[in-house]
């Protein structure tokens, strides 16, 4: 049986170095449904962000995935969820800068354990507007075509999930629009449902909110 929801949070706190760095009440996400986590520097969008892909456990607090416990079911379990469902985009991008843009592409594959596919690979470069630089090296790109990549990079799983770290930070408002249409783009061909981490409230116009953090109190712990 299918979750109604793709992601359902509560009471969920987390901490680092002794002070809570996260505290959210409640999120609930249904497919299809697109929105914004907005919050200044030092409220815990990142980590928060990092926690739905199963890439750390909060210390308190149920979060869940598809339906699934993702602090039951144990590194591997949200590894492999991760790789089938979880497709990310992050701040710093973190392309391998040795090899070509389609190779980046097939390591993502290949790491998640899914079989080679060249000619969804091809197709999804396309989407992007990249097919005649697929052999480039990523220092060959411009930044913005550098994002490009580690979009499709973060949908060649096809994923249910589109998560980005402040994709729009420190662009100008044209590079900004440029960027959201992107996203939303690519997550409807793809089918995923995209959820967008920033401090960037000039993003409010094109999606809703539907976390608004703040810097967790001492007393939250």
């Amino acid at each position: 049986m299918q979750a109604a929801n793709l992601i359902d949070l509560d009471d969920v706190v987390h901490h680092a170095g002794g002070k809570p760095i996260l505290s959210v009440a409640h999120l609930s996400l249904p497919p299809g449904r697109h929105g914004l986590l907005l919050g200044p520097s030092g409220s815990g969008k990142t980590t928060l962000l990092h926690a739905l892909a199963g890439l750390l456990v909060p210390d308190r607090g149920r979060l869940s995935l598809l339906g699934h416990d993702l602090r039951a079911i144990g590194d591997a379990g949200r590894d492999r969820l991760r790789a089938d469902h979880v497709g990310i985009v992050f701040q710093q991008l973190h392309l391998i800068h040795a090899v070509s843009i389609a190779d980046n592409l097939r390591l993502a594959r290949g790491m998640a354990g899914k079989a080679p596919d060249e000619k969804g690979l091809k197709a999804l470069l396309i989407r992007v507007g990249l097919a005649d630089r697929m052999n480039a090296l990523p220092a060959d790109l411009s930044q913005g075509e550098r994002q490009r990549v580690a979009v499709a990079r973060a949908l060649v799983n096809q994923p249910a999930l589109l998560l980005a770290d402040e994709p729009t930070s420190a662009l100008d408002d044209a590079t900004c629009d440029g960027v959201i249409d992107l996203l939303l783009e690519q997550a409807a061909l793809s089918g995923a449902t995209l959820l967008v981490a920033t401090h960037d409230r000039r993003l409010m116009s094109r999606l809703p909110v539907l976390l608004e953090l703040a810097k967790p109190m001492e007393r939250a712990a």
